[in-house]
């Protein structure tokens, strides 16, 4: 027997939610959605398809495997490796059509060495770090490796870019910085008579909070329908792209005094009914979300009680009213957003995103256009 559990992918909430960013972007700016890990859980190819249909310029990746994936199920569009890549991809990256994302110095040298080897030219862009200390070449290397470029004509820098920390806080003093850094970096570029068409700097918060955004757009989160901080939801709607769905299937009674699950530690105050649902941290639902979460049942919210164990969890349903063996449970987002990814993610202490990337990886998912 295989116990009911499914995502749903809304595809209708994805465009809803892409248009709904769109609007806040100057007419011309160009749109590359972050779609890397398999699209943060939500199927690669289905969110590729559906973003495709709504006009954009290209894909955020991280593998090759992904970009061949898109290659082979017939996807045109420019892809950028936004995390850099390692030397013995540069062949297979060339044959797909990705333009590289630079680094450091050690993924130019490896790039000029690909290029000079089977003598070709190859646009690239360039990632600059300029606070965050992430991915990107230091900004105190920019004059040096400016001098590497203007030496080597094989290569053509079209695009700047960085990565903001909290990109949704423009006031904070660290965005300042690494704004002011970017607009230094591409000066410098401009007097070197190095002009990157493309500058890009604005993930879901950039897009929501900064009054610049650059030419080039990179969201990522929201476009699932998380918000990039609770403020946000002041300014944009937003619709639950995934939901987690499954049923009770197993109904116990406790009386005063009784235990349940492993520790344990739940034990209970006076006689309760639990409701046994068969998803668990091996299905990817967070383990930390023990006597913490949430869940929708029969028009309420009820708790999670008790330890989440590796293929079950519990649900405390003694107010519901005639609770069945087979009634659905929605333990994330839903048509209304009953279970926010947001809330739940902040009650388990990450974000939405590993809530996302975590079950995707193993729930089946079914696509919906409602």
């Amino acid at each position: 027997m295989i116990w009911y559990k499914k995502l749903e992918i809304n595809l209708k909430n994805l465009r809803k939610n892409f248009r709904a960013l769109k609007k806040f972007l100057p007419k011309n700016t160009k749109i590359l959605p972050v779609i890397k890990n398999d699209a943060y859980g939500h199927g690669l190819l289905e969110v590729a398809k559906t973003l495709s249909e709504e006009g954009i310029f290209g894909f955020g990746l991280s593998e090759p495997e992904e970009a061949s994936l898109l290659r082979k199920n017939g996807f045109s569009q420019p892809i950028l490796f936004l995390s850099g890549f390692e030397k013995d991809w540069l062949p297979e990256m060339y044959n797909l059509k990705v333009i590289p994302v630079v680094t450091n110095f050690d993924t130019f040298e490896w790039l000029k060495e690909f290029v000079k080897k089977i003598n070709i030219k190859w646009e690239f862009h360039l990632k600059l770090d300029t606070g965050m200390h992430r991915f990107g070449l230091n900004f105190s290397e920019l004059d040096q490796f400016i001098e590497k470029l203007k030496s080597f004509p094989l290569l053509k820098l079209t695009g700047l870019m960085t990565h903001l920390s909290c990109a949704e806080n423009p006031e904070h003093e660290l965005t300042q910085i690494q704004l002011k850094k970017l607009k230094e970096a591409l000066e410098k570029l401009k007097n070197n008579k190095i002009i990157p068409k493309y500058i890009h700097f604005a993930n879901s918060g950039g897009i929501i909070f900064l009054p610049e955004k650059g030419n080039l757009v990179r969201p990522g989160i929201s476009l699932y329908g998380g918000y990039p901080n609770f403020k946000a939801r002041e300014l944009i709607k937003l619709y639950p792209v995934m939901t987690l769905k499954s049923r009770i299937v197993e109904i116990k009674r406790l009386k005063k005094g009784e235990y349940a699950g492993y520790g344990p530690n739940f034990k209970a105050k006076k006689a309760t009914n639990l409701g046994l649902v068969p998803v668990g941290y091996g299905d990817g639902y967070l383990r930390s979300l023990s006597n913490k979460g949430f869940a929708w049942c029969k028009g309420k919210r009820v708790a999670i009680v008790g330890n989440i164990s590796m293929k079950a969890l519990y649900l405390d349903i003694t107010e519901l009213e005639n609770p069945q063996i087979g009634d659905e449970v929605i333990l994330l987002g839903g048509k209304n957003e009953e279970v926010p990814a947001d809330e739940l993610a902040s009650l388990a202490g990450t974000i939405s995103y590993e809530l996302f990337c975590n079950l995707g990886k193993s729930i089946p998912r079914e696509y919906i256009n409602v």
